[in-house]
């Protein structure tokens, strides 16, 4: 069996001929008069197969020669208009942008960046607007601004890196320093509250447990009491199973109050864990978001998903 070399340059096109033998398939660029090489018109019919960078549908086999021509017209067309569409967008971005008009620019190059036919303009264009003329780099401290930033094409990111990279980097170093000092404040204060909110915690759960203890063995004297009620002719061991079973109710009660209270204080040790329980942890959160963002934003930090 011979094997051929087709050419990238020409068109690759392979030949089937049925013979009584089955297919015979062939090599359609071989030279007349070669072997393997037949006519045109001979050939039953041609398959093209595309070229290395061209990309493969396959939505598109199985389709007759009609049903293919109706597909890549009907293709054509969409392509067509959405060519339309994003120049329309992109015309009136430039427009605005040509005013100085940022805020109306903005989602316009954020439309048009939506289309397969833009070629990074539209983005540019989108991130220009954002930094409001690559002036302000706040736009980055926004967790989903510095998302999108992360995952924009590369080119798109050297180009703005290029121009902010210095400021982000010293907008960073800023928060930075300014966390510092206030984390150091606001660890000092959590170990403060921790050890008041664990010896409250310990308070009450030593408490609850004496009165689920006193309720056990005033339930168990009840009970024992009541045996002897049939045994015994007096009524000691009915007054006694009374006594023992109104007190076992009274200490219930004191014990569902402790634990109400044992249940708050474990949650207040919880909370004070949390940056968001006070206002200095709540800043301290915010400055740390901030931070994350510019990072991502960077392209220093991997992103969780």
């Amino acid at each position: 069996m011979e094997e051929r070399l087709i050419d990238k340059d020409e068109s690759r096109k392979i030949k089937i001929k049925h013979t009584a033998e089955g297919e015979d398939v062939v090599d359609a660029l071989a030279p007349d008069g070669e072997e393997g090489a037949i006519e045109e018109e001979e050939a039953d019919y041609i398959v093209e197969l595309p070229e290395e960078d061209e990309q493969y549908d396959e939505d598109l086999v199985g389709l007759t020669p009609s049903q293919l021509q109706a597909r890549m017209e009907a293709k054509k067309r969409a392509e067509e208009r959405a060519r339309a569409e994003y120049e329309k967008l992109m015309g009136e971005a430039n427009a605005a942008l040509g005013k100085n008009d940022l805020a109306a620019a903005e989602p316009l190059f954020a439309q048009a960046s939506l289309y397969e036919c833009d070629d990074g303009t539209a983005k540019r264009g989108l991130w220009h607007c954002r930094t409001q003329g690559y002036q302000d780099i706040e736009v980055f401290t926004d967790p989903d601004a510095a998302h999108e930033f992360y995952w924009a094409e590369e080119e798109v990111r050297a180009e703005v890196l290029g121009k902010l990279e210095g400021r982000i980097r010293e907008r960073r170093d800023a928060l930075l320093e300014e966390i510092k000092p206030l984390r150091t404040s606001y660890e000092r204060e959590q170990a403060v509250r921790a050890e008041a909110f664990g010896a409250n915690r310990r308070y009450y759960l030593l408490r609850t447990l004496i009165v689920l203890a006193v309720v056990i063995a005033l339930a168990v004297g009840a009970a024992v009491s009541a045996t002897y009620i049939l045994k015994r002719g007096d009524s000691l061991p009915l007054i006694l199973t009374i006594v023992f079973a109104a007190l076992a109710v009274i200490t219930l009660v004191v014990f569902l109050i402790y634990l109400l209270k044992t249940v708050n204080a474990a949650r207040m040790c919880r909370a004070n864990e949390k940056l968001s329980s006070t206002d200095a942890g709540m800043r301290l959160a915010e400055l740390d978001e901030r931070v994350a963002a510019l990072t991502l934003a960077l392209g220093e930090a991997e992103e969780e998903e």
